[in-house]
């Protein structure tokens, strides 16, 4: 009788064991068609893209004296740091590189400007009509069931990687100096870590927010999503620059990060944007348009991501920028 009840048994592990493998197989499939491998190329060369300009806006470049002693004019921060007054005595320290402070202004119009126009140049690329070019930002649209499960790991994994090659290039090109910061976030003197972790999260989520709105097919700013995106990047730096510096991105805070092989706090910058992206998500699914009545609905809905039939994928509609 022991042996009655155990037979079947074994055979359900044996039956759900060639449905996971069976299900394996077709993922793989889908992920080694081109459409999807250049989805993923779109979120590399993106990123990478996007984090060159961006964080090149940041560098602070060294103020290099000149032959006689004098500090001269640097040649980028937005104008800090140069001075009118050519012939005032030098400091005592001249011989050693000064630094200049980039301007805030600059930083987030540099921020949005650019992730507004990756966005325009890739996006008819992409087989969703979109890149995130931000790992918190595929995270929101994972949890809503925007974009399958593995296609997020590619995609924050191919975000991670052209974070690196910006910073990476950022550094071959920026001049070797003491001190030089190539856009490695910090938290602010007198900031307390929690206090940096809620900005990261409201900026985040204002920013999630816009994108999941802009991604609607009907929504009125459907056509407009990259210059509203934009402009919800270039909002959050006004807010939080002074804070935190602005992760908003984890793939942003990476990539200088593990350049200057310094991730003090480094748990706000991935911490902070993810939980800010989920609440956007939770709120915008669930209060403000209502997809699922109950959790069983949505466990529905994620078993449909997975494809049934060699010829089948994922729904991938909704992709879009952020």
């Amino acid at each position: 009788m022991v042996e009655g009840i155990g037979k079947p048994r074994e055979e359900d592990i044996n039956s759900f064991t060639m449905q996971v493998i069976s299900i394996l197989a077709l993922v793989v499939k889908n992920i080694g068609t081109l459409s999807f491998l250049r989805d993923v190329l779109c979120e590399f060369l993106g990123t990478a893209l996007f984090l060159f300009a961006s964080l090149g806006s940041a560098v602070l470049w060294p103020q290099l004296p000149d032959p006689d002693g004098s500090l001269s004019s640097p040649h980028v921060a937005g104008g800090v740091g140069s001075s009118s007054e050519p012939d005032l005595p030098s400091p005592p320290d001249a011989r050693h590189l000064a630094e200049c402070h980039p301007d805030p202004m600059r930083v987030a119009l540099a921020f949005g400007a650019s992730v507004s126009l990756v966005s325009v140049c890739l996006a008819p690329a992409t087989s969703g009509g979109g890149v995130h070019l931000n790992p918190a930002v595929t995270l929101a649209l994972a949890a809503g069931l925007r974009v399958s499960p593995w296609r997020a790991a590619l995609y924050v994994a191919a975000q991670l990687l052209g974070a690196l090659g910006a910073c990476a290039l950022l550094a071959g090109v920026v001049p070797d100096s003491p001190g030089r910061q190539l856009g490695l976030n910090q938290v602010a003197l007198g900031v307390h870590p929690y206090q940096a972790f809620s900005v990261e999260a409201a900026i985040t989520f204002q920013l999630v927010l816009c994108v999941l709105a802009t991604s609607q097919p009907k929504s009125a700013f459907h056509l407009l999503g990259p210059p509203v995106i934009g402009l919800s990047v270039t909002l959050g730096h006004f807010v939080s620059i002074g804070y935190t510096g602005c992760g908003m991105n984890p793939a942003r805070s990476f990539g200088p990060a593990v350049v200057h092989l310094n991730f003090h706090n480094h748990w706000v910058y991935w911490l902070g944007p993810c939980v800010g992206a989920m609440l956007a998500a939770i709120l915008q699914d669930l209060v403000l348009q209502p997809r699922w009545g109950c959790p069983g609905d949505w466990l529905l809905e994620f078993k449909e991501l997975f494809p049934k039939a060699p010829g089948r994928q994922p729904d991938t509609s909704e992709h879009t920028l952020g």
